[in-house]
């Protein structure tokens, strides 16, 4: 179930940079990296979340829901103040395109899923 979600955005990170081409290698290595930002808290998210849900559906999972969700945030703002500082002729644009196109499309990978645990 996590698989087909991590999937669809490593192909959508892969396509934003592919796409972002035309405009230089910073619009694709600065669309590609806005992906990733993108990918690396939802993954964490899901193995946290899923991972401890599956083992004990109780009363604790809110917490662990909460603490997965503000971990994510945070690995977020992580990233985007770690492609600030070290990457040079950063292109805003890609970037933030990037972290958009990866987001939605885990959100709308994610819809599509069955939510007793298999796909449509």
């Amino acid at each position: 179930m996590i698989s087909r979600v991590f999937w669809v955005q490593c192909v959508l990170a892969a396509t934003v940079a592919a796409a972002a081409m035309p405009f230089g290698p910073a619009a694709v290595l600065s669309a590609f990296v806005g992906g990733v930002n993108s990918l690396v808290p939802t993954v964490y998210f899901a193995r946290k979340v899923l991972g401890t849900a599956a083992g004990a559906a109780d009363k604790g999972a809110f917490g662990v829901w909460m603490r997965a969700e503000v971990a994510k945030i945070a690995i977020v703002c992580g990233l985007f103040i770690a492609a600030f500082v070290l990457l040079e002729g950063l292109d805003m644009a890609a970037l933030f395109t990037g972290f958009i196109v990866v987001h939605v499309g885990g959100v709308l990978a994610s819809l599509t899923l069955d939510p007793r645990g298999g796909g449509k």
